[in-house]
């Protein structure tokens, strides 16, 4: 089309004669003859290189199966782990609970017992003293019956002393008790809120740096899928540009044997006559245009069965890389999954050691307080009592109460003999006396009375304080049976056999996992192998039905984008015909039948349409070589020739020429119109 002076158009000429045809037929069907040999040995091509992606798909598809066991058994178990770790953190963390809370529990015990031990003593002391006081007025009395009214006023005075100091001591006791119990209580609640705190800051940093590592972790892969992605989009930009390059170089050589070949054809019309030089120009181009034509044909031939072989094999190409790609990131995952098992599988060992210190931590405390109470019972009994006792606690009790009960003995020996006294001397006044040494008889009877009163109070006193010393014991009793308990749960949280179980358990799953990865690696690694176990062939049945249902969905989606593009392209083609006078009609590849965009027929809307392919009048534009051809009437390819010359050949404007085509069209029809009419 570039010759100004030719004609792109194939025009057969009417005087060939009989022998040439059969000679041009012959060459013809053993073209088409060495055509189909070649097509043949692609297909055959085609169908072992599918055959053998296949084979390399099933492979591939067994590979992925072995491994998805692999994997759905590491995930299975890492939930057993993951349950395993909760069971542990809840059982240490309810120990902990319940071990702290009884020790809190037991330490308010404690010092409430101490405080009520220590008011008893004091009021045990001035018990004592008081009946120290008493014993000396009584024998005072006894020994000197003319200073008795003296004593006893004394006594009286004493007694009220004793009162009132007893009263001090019991509001002072009080104001002690009251201070220490808050003092100790906030102690123990501020020691409590700082380790609270402690431990909760020290949470929060864990919690941070797990948190910061999940998101570098997350970070690095987004960042090796993105290289991945990078480095193949860099792989296409360099084959696109190595094809770019092949084919300007193709390019280049073909525009030389292009000019080439006209350049010969101008040197050869320069010389000889004018019809001559017709009949040359003429033969040449009908056989160059044959020679490209069919060259153009075998080219497109072979173009496809390159591109279909390029496209088997860069799909086996994808489909392999896809695999590995899939693949690749799953293990790692599971296998950082596993390390973060095993690393909170440490955490938790850590843990549970720090608990065994804790508790032993505990146990020596409770010792400890043990040991202080008993040397601060050891000492206020030996102050008391002065005299030195065993350092067990129930021994330095059971004095204690022995003591006692010897004192309660001889308050009561020695209330008997002032009874029995007091008996003697009231039997004296029978005798006659004088007035006034009855009246010194009614104050010595109404002395006695006074005495026994505070006698019989005396002794109530005692039984209270007998009772409350027994309460004591009882107390104590309970308390050490709190402690040897608590002290056996320890033990048995130390020697918890649970922990041997899961050893078992640990050394179980090992095995399992061990005899797995053998299994597998027989599968993998010995194609001979005759059968397979069921659970792989139900699970390759899930994959294949799994996969058949996204192929149902991709070609359900396929079909209905088709649809939609058919509807849409139907209105884009009215819209051309209506506006720009010619209707489009996509002629497809017989190689590809997918290449629907490499040649086009032009209908003009001004000529009608036949329903005999062969009468109707149309143009055909080959898109790849640049080709225009008319097809019809006789009047049509003269008119399409003529408008060619004047607006491709010299002015090289296709446009314009489908225009000028359009309006020469819509006049003869009006002509032809009027001439009817």
């Amino acid at each position: 089309m570039s010759h100004r002076s030719s004609s792109p158009f194939v025009e057969l000429r009417g005087s060939d004669n009989k022998s040439d045809l059969l000679k041009r037929i012959s060459k013809l069907e053993y073209e088409n003859s060495s055509l189909k040999t070649e097509m043949r040995l692609l297909e055959q091509n085609t169908e072992t290189s599918k055959k053998r992606y296949e084979d390399l798909l099933l492979k591939k598809n067994e590979e992925l199966a072995a491994l998805h066991t692999n994997f759905d058994y590491v995930y299975n178990q890492k939930k057993d782990l993951e349950s395993k770790l909760q069971n542990q953190k809840d059982v240490s963390g309810k120990a902990s609970k319940d071990s702290s809370a009884e020790v809190r529990e037991l330490k308010k015990e404690n010092r409430s017992l101490k405080q009520q031990l220590d008011r008893l003593e004091r009021q045990h002391n001035i018990v004592a003293s008081k009946c120290e006081h008493l014993k000396t007025d009584l024998n005072r009395e006894l020994s000197a019956s003319d200073s008795y009214r003296e004593q006893i006023t004394v006594l009286e005075k004493e007694t009220q002393r004793l009162a009132s100091l007893n009263d001090d001591i019991l509001e002072r006791l009080k104001l002690a008790k009251s201070h220490s119990q808050s003092s100790a209580a906030s102690k123990t609640a501020e020691d409590l809120r700082l380790r609270y705190l402690s431990l909760q800051k020290t949470n929060t940093q864990l919690q941070a740096k797990v948190d910061s590592l999940l998101q570098h972790k997350t970070s690095v892969e987004l960042l090796k899928q993105k290289c991945a992605s990078l480095t193949k989009k860099v792989e296409m930009l360099e084959n696109a540009e190595r094809s770019a390059a092949q084919s300007e170089l193709a390019r280049l050589k073909i525009k030389a044997k292009f000019d080439d070949y006209f350049g010969f054809l101008a040197s050869n019309v320069g010389d000889g006559n004018e019809d001559d030089v017709d009949a040359k120009v003429s033969t040449l181009l009908q056989d160059y245009k044959a020679l490209q034509n069919k060259n153009l044909v075998l080219y497109d031939k072979l173009n496809q069965a390159q591109i279909s072989i390029t496209e088997l094999t860069q799909s086996g190409e994808q489909l392999i890389s896809k695999l590995e790609q899939e693949l690749e990131p799953e293990n790692e995952r599971l296998k950082s999954e596993l390390e973060k098992a095993q690393a909170e599988l440490k955490e938790l060992r850590k843990i549970r050691s720090l608990n065994a210190r804790e508790i032993d931590f505990l146990r020596n405390s409770i010792k400890e307080l043990d040991a202080a109470l008993t040397r601060k019972q050891e000492s206020s009994t030996s102050s008391a009592d002065k005299s030195n006792h065993e350092p067990s606690n129930s021994k330095a009790t059971n004095q204690y109460l022995s003591n006692l009960e010897k004192l309660v003995d001889d308050y009561k020996k020695e209330i008997e003999n002032l009874r029995h006294q007091r008996n003697g001397v009231s039997s004296t006044p029978i005798a006659p006396t004088k007035r006034p040494r009855l009246l010194e008889d009614d104050t010595h009877v109404m002395n006695t009375k006074t005495l026994r009163n505070q006698n019989i109070e005396l002794e109530s006193k005692l039984k209270g304080l007998q009772d409350e010393v027994d309460r004591l014991n009882r107390k104590l009793e309970e308390y050490d049976n709190a402690t040897s308990k608590q002290s056996s749960l320890i033990v048995e949280f130390t020697r918890n056999p649970f922990r041997k179980d899961q050893l078992v358990k640990q050394e179980t799953l090992d095995a399992l996992r061990h005899e797995n990865e053998a299994m597998i690696a027989k599968y993998i690694n010995h194609e001979e192998v005759d059968t397979v176990p069921r659970s792989v062939f139900a699970r390759q049945e899930n994959d294949k039905e799994v996969l058949q249902s996204k192929i149902d969905q991709l070609y359900k989606k396929n079909s209905r984008l088709t649809s939609v593009y058919t509807e849409k392209s139907k209105k884009i083609m009215s819209l051309i015909s209506k506006f720009f006078g010619y209707s489009i009609e996509f002629v497809p590849s017989p190689l590809n039948p997918n290449d629907l965009c490499s040649k086009m027929k032009l209908y003009s809307k001004f000529l009608a349409k036949s329903e005999n392919d062969s009468e109707a009048c149309y143009l055909t534009l080959d898109v790849q070589t640049k080709d225009l051809k008319a097809h019809g009437s006789y009047n049509f390819r003269n008119l399409c020739s003529e408008l060619v010359s004047q607006w491709v050949n010299e002015k090289d404007s296709i446009p314009c020429f489908l225009s000028a085509l359009t309006l020469r069209l819509h006049q003869e029809k009006n002509s032809s119109n009027g001439s009817e009419s």
